[in-house]
């Protein structure tokens, strides 16, 4: 299967490897902005051919799928210029800029009969997939609360990170569109369609190399679902090291994911919690960059229905218009202070 990589920072680091080692995909091409970027990583990857111009990397080197690794603000017309041509999509996140975008994006990728996914790749982490099934056999109960809270202190200076597009927030920055994104889409996975939304949006970096930042470093979001549970998410890129925690309570009991890989849990008729083991299939090996194995889970689903010509498995261009539903949803409630209904239709 003949792949190109538009976008050469995230797909130099985690995509264009599993493509290269994957017995069912052939990196054929690369594409930049940055003409010396290109030319880099198509030389240190051993790819034959590189483009500054996406559609005409399309044009000449007719891919059988497309990843596309760029900032938001070029995912709509990549992504509509690949399908098309009827070639499949794989989109990173943010997926748009607005749901009006990702829409249209939907739209295009079923009209075209192509598949079209979603880089999700965090649902597929060994204690969040098996939670999963632990959920969908019932452990907690009714799920009646959720929290998630992640920190990080990547971007706590100034001098930590330049000026880019996580910077801007007309170009889809800020911490809630590029990791909330993953939060959102695990709870909606887990918890249905959401109702409504309240979040407040914090910028603590107020400037970086000498430009204003517009975009969130850190947030509050509250969803409330159709089924009346709540979540309640916690995150910055600002401050700390490197923490996180899922915390879901139901009715009957609990689970809780530590630092993305420790899972334990408890029932209620019981009165504690322990550890929980996690199946070896759920295991992933490991690679010399943590998220390459939860990636290559997601592409074996993606290379299955594509030669199997199903239809584009989970996580698919449907869940990414729910995401960035809420994602909007969560701006406008930070702009007017109050609760905004999530318009899912």
């Amino acid at each position: 299967m003949r792949v190109a990589v538009a976008g050469t920072s995230f797909g130099s680091l985690v995509q264009i490897p599993v493509f290269q080692s994957h017995p069912r995909t052939q990196v054929v091409a690369v594409s930049s902005g940055r003409r010396e970027r290109a030319d880099k990583t198509a030389r240190d990857f051993g790819v034959a051919a590189h483009y500054t111009d996406f559609e005409e990397m399309l044009e000449k080197e007719k891919p059988d799928l497309v990843s596309i690794v760029t900032p938001p603000g070029l995912h709509c017309p990549m992504t509509l210029a690949a399908v098309g041509r009827g070639i499949h999509v794989l989109c990173e996140k943010p997926f748009a800029l607005n749901v009006d975008e990702a829409r249209r994006m939907k739209d295009a990728a079923e009209r075209a009969n192509v598949v079209a996914m979603i880089d999700y790749e965090f649902r597929f982490l060994p204690a969040r997939a098996y939670a999963t099934e632990l959920l969908r056999h019932n452990y907690t109960g009714e799920i009646r609360l959720v929290e998630f809270t992640f920190h990080m202190g990547m971007r706590s200076k100034a001098e930590d990170v330049g000026w880019d597009w996580w910077s801007d927030q007309t170009e889809g920055g800020g911490a809630l569109g590029a990791l909330g994104s993953h939060a959102i889409d695990t709870l909606c996975y887990w918890m249905g369609q959401p109702r409504r939304v309240f979040c407040d949006l914090v910028t603590f970096v107020k400037e970086r190399s000498g430009q204003r930042v517009t975009s969130d470093d850190s947030y509050t979001l509250i969803i409330e679902f159709q089924s009346g549970a709540r979540a309640a998410i916690q995150m910055t890129i600002v401050a700390g090291v490197n923490d996180s925690r899922i915390a879901i309570f139901g009715t009957d009991g609990q689970l809780i994911i530590t630092n993305g890989s420790g899972l334990y849990g408890g029932k209620r008729a019981d009165r504690k919690i322990g550890p929980i083991e996690i199946p070896e299939h759920y295991r992933l090996p490991r690679e010399d960059q943590h998220l390459r194995p939860p990636f290559r889970v997601l592409l074996n689903r993606m290379v299955q229905s594509i030669d199997n010509r199903l239809p584009s498995p989970s996580p698919n261009f449907t869940d990414a218009v729910l995401s960035q539903a809420v994602i909007d949803a969560a701006h406008q409630a930070s702009r007017e202070g109050r609760w905004i209904e999530v318009a899912t239709g």
